[in-house]
């Protein structure tokens, strides 16, 4: 087994950044499956800056086209603009991302997405010379990254060059990503993991991507059968309806899985019929890539890539990463508090043990709602659960509600739950349905799940 690589120094990193751009792949083997070839995006990023001249603008990306997406990638480091990925590619999310963080150009593929205003850029490649110099700052902040909501509105976290490049030389290093690869993703590249593993992590590495983005259980069994990719990265969503699915694809060496917690009897089963390795991948839009798991490999614990330091104190996690985003608070010593509750497994891994704000308190009692989902998803006919709390009607107290996926009665299942939960965390109102409602990013949609017990 090699050692895992280490995070490279900044210097270093600028560097390089500096040799992608100028000297970079610029061959005419495809690059973005089917239809773009590495020059075809280069002269596309160079197309933008001759149609983008202007060094202060900020535009917003409005676009799943991969090609567009790496093409503004490298058009704003060497054009010193600013880029901003929403989190949705719907007008009331423009409209909300617009109205926090103003942007005056659209970069898009259907001009007429464009608000009121707003003018429409449509990458058109350029003539000539793709060569490319970095002329935004290393260390400026100059990508602007939405998260999905799923807990609130969404938050804006920034990243430089620096730390964006820091993450895609090390995560291709350490998963020895290069040119041989074809990367299949079901994940948005609107999405902070989409866009790390189906736009950087290709740029860096020269591997293929497929350009579209499968969704649907049909259309992911019939992209991995027809492009044989060698790496899949997709969500846990995914891989369970993929469970039961014939996807005997024998192309692949490995599968990465993240946006949540992947069911082992789900990561398994991938594994049985591609003998692909699934690893999982925790982290945040904030804090980047923090470490791995693969269960097929006998992994229990999450363990964090090296050049990551991290420490528990009162059960969370604190990180200390080159990764992080730069607007992030950490404490004297550099250190980000997550909101995710750990414990040590073994000498140098760790598990999740569910969330801070998932700790609510019901009749004065401390409940976990991790806890509760956890035990719901051991019962029969419980394929999984997302449990939440809500205000109860005096609005001093909370409400335990749970959805849960399957085919169990209500009451059978709260008979059974009785006998595992404490009176203060069994729930109050559930709700039994074929399937959880999720985001486009495969996460939980926990505003629908909030309409369903309060419309």
């Amino acid at each position: 087994m090699k050692p895992h690589p280490t995070v490279t120094p900044d210097q270093d990193i600028a560097d390089r950044i500096r040799h992608l751009l100028s000297a970079g792949n610029q061959s005419d083997r495809e690059f973005i499956v089917p239809g773009y070839t590495f020059k075809d995006v280069r002269a596309l990023a160079a197309g933008i800056l001759r149609d983008l001249p202007e060094k202060d603008a900020v535009a917003c990306l409005c676009t799943e086209n991969k090609a567009f997406i790496v093409a503004s990638l490298l058009a704003a480091l060497a054009g010193g603009f600013s880029l901003v990925l929403p989190y949705a590619l719907t007008p009331r999310a423009l409209a909300d991302v617009r109205g926090r963080l103003p942007f005056s150009v659209l970069i898009t593929d259907d001009p007429m997405t464009a608000p009121p205003g707003i003018r429409a850029l449509t990458p058109r490649p350029a003539a000539g010379d793709s060569t490319l110099s970095l002329e935004t700052p290393p260390d400026r902040e100059f990508f602007y990254f939405f998260t999905g909501g799923s807990t609130g509105r969404p938050q804006v976290w920034s990243k430089t060059p620096i730390n964006l490049f820091a993450e895609g030389f090390y995560q291709t290093a350490r998963h020895r990503l290069s040119e041989d690869d074809l990367i299949l993703a079901t994940v948005p590249p609107y999405h902070i993991y989409g866009f790390l593993f189906s736009i950087l992590f290709p740029l860096v590495s020269s591997a293929r991507v497929v350009n579209p983005t499968p969704t649907y259980p049909e259309e992911i069994r019939h992209a991995l059968l027809a492009h044989r990719p060698t790496v899949f990265v997709s969500v846990p969503a995914h891989y369970r309806v993929l469970n039961g699915a014939d996807i005997r694809c024998d192309s692949l060496r490995m599968a990465f899985s993240s946006a949540g917690r992947l069911d082992p009897a789900d990561g398994e089963a991938f594994h049985a019929q591609t003998a692909a390795d699934v690893v999982e991948v925790y982290g945040s839009t904030e804090t980047g890539g923090i470490a791995t798991r693969c269960r097929n490999r006998g992994e229990t614990g999450l363990t964090p890539f090296d050049g990551i330091d991290w420490k528990i104190e009162n059960e969370l996690l604190c990180v200390r990463s080159p990764f992080i985003s730069p607007g992030i608070e950490t404490d004297a010593e550099g250190f980000f508090v997550t909101g995710d509750r750990v414990r040590k497994s073994g000498d140098a891994a760790f598990e999740l043990i569910g969330r801070a704000d998932g700790i609510v308190k019901v009749g004065g009692n401390r409940v976990d709602l991790e806890d509760i989902r956890m035990k719901l998803t051991g019962l029969d006919g419980v394929d999984d659960a997302v449990v939440i709390a809500l205000p109860a009607e005096n609005g001093r107290e909370n409400e335990i509600c749970a959805l849960v996926q399957g085919n169990a009665d209500k009451e059978t299942l709260l008979a059974a739950a009785s006998s595992l939960l404490e009176p203060a965390a069994l729930p109050r109102r559930v709700a039994v349905v074929d399937a959880l409602p999720v985001t486009a990013a495969g996460k939980y949609d926990r505003e629908a799940i909030r309409a369903m017990f309060t419309s």
